[in-house]
């Protein structure tokens, strides 16, 4: 009788240990629940009122529906973009911190600057290219400048004279200004300001000669002729400004394409199936009319993109501004 108990018992045990293992299954299941579980904080690096502010509020209010939980915008502005992006790149890597970007902080600055808090290619994942918006360059219509070979000319007679206009030293206006020097072959001095707007009023009032600018500030201006468009830095016309032509038609170049951009990161070690979702929810959301409509009425192209077609992208941006830089030797001003 002994003999025969003692299977009965170790069969008794095994049994409940089987039962527990799979009691204990879906618990360890539930210690991670799916993403998200709670809002999710998508940091803008600029104050409100932008196209960044705006396209970022735009997907954040989209995804809320979309996630079941809000999205909140938090603006953390300053040292063109660097301290959101500094606290993005230090956030918790579970994908409850995003940042949509412009292109400064995560693809000019660590050429321009010799040491800074993060590093955007280790600290920063790419998810998507949320849209992008056009660069002008525009002239006082005082000045007299009607085509690029018109500023070459003028130059070239007052060397070290002309200045151009920017939102800020760093940013993608000023690169483009610093790109033109090196094809027009003369000197232009960089004037930066904060922001797109204080540079749009002082050119207006003729305080400055020549701006590269955000196309959604300027567009209006030289449709009322109180601007001159002399090229878009993209690689096709605007429909809203037909007549203008690109920068590389009207040097007779290639490569002169530069446009503000806008792109989603987390943290990097964000768990690449979460990384996923982000992207399939963003890029769905991207191609909405409705969604689409609003990006365009604020001046810019919606794009979405997969993660890998972004990350190409990006890196190719981060060499052509390198290359800009070393060639022309722009500089913090």
């Amino acid at each position: 009788m002994t003999h025969g108990i003692v299977p009965s018992r170790r069969a008794l045990v095994a049994a409940v240990l089987a039962l527990a293992g799979l009691a204990g299954a879906p618990f360890a299941a539930g210690a991670q629940p799916a993403w998200p579980s709670k809002p999710v904080r998508l940091i803008i690096p600029f104050p409100p009122g932008g196209v960044t502010d705006l396209v970022g509020r735009l997907l954040a209010e989209k995804l809320s529906t979309k996630w079941g939980h809000p999205v909140v915008v938090e603006n953390r502005a300053g040292a063109s973009g660097m301290i959101g992006a500094d606290f993005v790149a230090k956030s918790e890597p579970d994908g409850y911190t995003l940042m949509l970007s412009s292109t400064a902080e995560v693809a000019i600055n660590q050429s321009l600057y010799d040491k800074m808090s993060y590093s955007p290619e280790k600290d920063l994942a790419p998810i998507t290219l949320a849209a992008t918006t056009p660069v002008v360059l525009v002239t006082s219509p005082a000045l007299g400048v009607h085509s690029m070979e018109d500023l070459r000319k003028l130059g070239e007679q007052k060397p070290g004279t002309l200045n151009y206009a920017s939102a800020g030293s760093g940013g993608v206006q000023h690169m483009a200004g610093a790109l033109l020097e090196t094809k027009l072959k003369i000197g232009l001095i960089h004037v930066p300001y904060r922001g797109g707007s204080p540079a749009l009023v002082d050119l207006l009032a003729g305080h400055v000669d020549t701006a590269f600018a955000s196309a959604p500030l300027v567009v209006q201006y030289v449709q009322d002729k109180k601007l001159v468009a002399l090229a878009v830095a993209a690689d096709k016309r605007m429909a809203s400004l037909p007549d203008v032509p690109t920068a590389n038609e009207a040097l007779s170049t290639t490569g002169f394409e530069i446009s503000n951009w806008y792109g989603v990161y987390a943290p990097t070690g964000t768990p690449e199936a979460v990384l996923d979702k982000i992207n399939t929810d963003m890029v769905a959301a991207l191609k909405t009319p409705e969604l689409r409509q609003k990006i365009a009425e604020a001046g810019a192209d919606p794009v979405g993109n997969s993660r890998e077609e972004f990350t190409r992208f990006w890196h190719g941006e981060i060499q052509k501004y390198a290359e800009i830089i070393r060639q022309s030797g722009a500089r913090v001003d």
